[in-house]
């Protein structure tokens, strides 16, 4: 049996996790260089984890609440699209949710979850910039801080797109805001 090293673990966990999942099919028309956002699309975050050329974003199009439009987390770079969840754009009604894990007015310290099999992922905004961590069993199996400096806030359209959901164990295993 061959073994792997924790980055090339890590590396093929983030993202990759469902079985059969491919890559989406054409490459997206975006709308700018600065924007990974495809026509009528709106972004709820958007991060490119330290140390890689990978984005995570969080799109949405037609979501004023968790049971219309569609929510997709994506990992991709400029040029390929290499996971997203849902693989369907579909409401986030039982797919996402977003936790408030402080008591500031502005939602500092927010998860954005969802799960896939036996792994839970997070995009964290509790910390400036960012993270993204992915945990399977109640053990973090990837943790990657965003690159920057500026704090990435979950905005009203997301807050009311989707569905509310509470601190459980996985919101404790955000090891960066220590």
């Amino acid at each position: 049996m061959q073994t792997m090293s924790i980055t090339e673990i890590s590396i093929t966990i983030v993202f990759f996790l469902a079985v059969g999942l491919p890559a989406a099919g054409a490459v997206p028309s975006f709308l700018s260089t600065e924007s990974l956002c495809r026509s009528g699309e709106s972004e709820y975050v958007s991060c490119v984890l330290q140390d890689t050329r990978k984005i995570v974003c969080v799109f949405a199009a037609g979501n004023s609440r968790p049971d219309v439009g569609y929510v997709q987390n994506r990992y991709e770079t400029h040029k390929t699209i290499e996971f997203q969840y849902p693989r369907d754009p579909i409401a986030p009604q039982d797919k996402m949710t977003i936790v408030d894990v402080s008591r500031l007015r502005d939602g500092l310290g927010s998860h954005l979850k969802f799960r896939q099999g036996s792994y839970e992922y997070v995009v964290s905004n509790a910390l400036v910039p960012g993270e993204v961590y992915v945990a399977k069993d109640g053990k973090t199996v990837f943790d990657k801080i965003c690159r920057g400096s500026e704090y990435l806030p979950f905005d009203d359209a997301a807050r009311s797109g989707l569905p509310h959901g509470v601190v459980d164990p996985v919101d404790r295993l955000d090891r960066h805001d220590r």
